[in-house]
């Protein structure tokens, strides 16, 4: 099958799910191309050299068997040159604004022209698909996006790890092997909260080391490391990271099916994460969620879940034990191309 993924610039969670999936439909002996800006496709290797614009994909989204659109943006643009080709586009974050603003009312128009054109529109999470159907999609549904990184987390020895290594690690790090440590796993972003996560870690109680990995913070409010948090840069390989921390934090505005959380739980780390997108179907009953709002009580309240889970560590263990137990259910990076071969296979008919 001639498969044309288009995705418009990433630097997180999108571009490595579409390097995972083009990766895995090559291997499975599909034709594969990616249609992207040059910095993203350097980025993550992804294959092939075509541009994402309307006359980078015109020739090469006809002569495809499918075009998978993945995002908002790629899915705008692809949309006005698939031609009869069959058209999928899998939505990873929210297409519309807020509230009345222009943005909402002019991102809901072109939302409403693309959906309808798609074949299949996928959600990354339940509130994506419930969105997509309601602006106009013929046919929605959910596909889970896995972590490359699940399956030898699954397979690592944390007990062993943490008696052996972890003391060193953290010492490297500068810092204290002897106190707990509250992780968080992300890019400086708007939509990561950090400022929610500068305010909790201010408000604990507790004693816990708060430790923020991830690029981009040369440019972070002074604020954060200023109320307590490590700022420990980024990190290429986050594995030592997971299996250090006692206890995973995801203050995020919004996520769908956050890979740092799969890989949390993968690793044995209980989680604290805002109650939205898509971390509920991850981490009901296995986690714990908090709820966004009120705003002016979030970072309060985030600090309040973290300090009760670190003081009752038989709670702690037996979240994390039940979270490993259902990252071992979920699909790996060929079952999951296995599916979208399915699904590029159910539109041509």
């Amino acid at each position: 099958m001639r498969i044309l993924l288009c995705v418009a610039s990433a630097a997180g969670g999108i571009g490595t799910h579409v390097a995972d999936l083009a990766a895995s439909l090559a291997r499975a002996g599909h034709e594969v191309q990616v249609a992207t800006d040059p910095d993203t496709r350097a980025r993550f290797d992804l294959p092939g050299r075509a541009l994402l614009t309307a006359r980078g994909l015109r020739d090469l989204a006809r002569s495809a068997d499918v075009v998978h659109a993945h995002g908002f943006r790629a899915g705008l643009v692809a949309a006005t040159v698939v031609g009869p080709t069959p058209f999928v586009i899998s939505l990873h974050n929210p297409v519309r604004g807020s509230g009345l603003s222009p943005r909402r009312i002019v991102g809901e128009l072109a939302a409403r022209a693309v959906m309808r054109r798609a074949d299949l529109v996928t959600g990354a999470s339940r509130d994506l698909v419930r969105d997509a159907r309601a602006l106009g999609a013929r046919r929605a549904e959910l596909a889970e996006v896995p972590s490359p990184r699940v399956p030898g987390l699954l397979k690592a020895d944390r007990d062993g790890w943490r008696a052996a290594q972890r003391d060193g690690f953290l010492a490297a790090q500068g810092l204290e092997p002897a106190l707990a440590v509250v992780l968080t796993l992300a890019r400086v972003a708007p939509q990561k909260g950090l400022p929610d996560l500068a305010g909790a870690c201010d408000s604990s109680e507790g004693s816990a080391q708060w430790v923020l990995v991830g690029p981009g913070q040369d440019t972070i409010s002074s604020d954060v490391p200023e109320l307590g948090v490590h700022l420990a840069g980024a990190a290429r390989d986050v594995s030592p990271w997971l299996l250090a921390a006692d206890v995973l934090l995801v203050p995020s505005e919004w996520e769908a099916r956050a890979l740092v959380v799969q890989e949390a739980m993968a690793a044995g780390v209980p989680v604290v994460a805002t109650d939205v997108g898509g971390l509920p179907d991850l981490l009901t009953d296995v986690g714990v969620l908090v709820r966004p709002h009120p705003r002016g009580t979030f970072a309060h309240r985030l600090a309040a879940a973290v300090d009760d889970l670190l003081d009752a560590p038989g709670r702690a263990s037996a979240l994390a034990f039940a979270a490993r137990e259902r990252a071992r259910g979920w699909d790996g990076l060929d079952q999951s191309a296995t599916r979208w071969t399915l699904r590029y296979s159910a539109v041509q008919t």
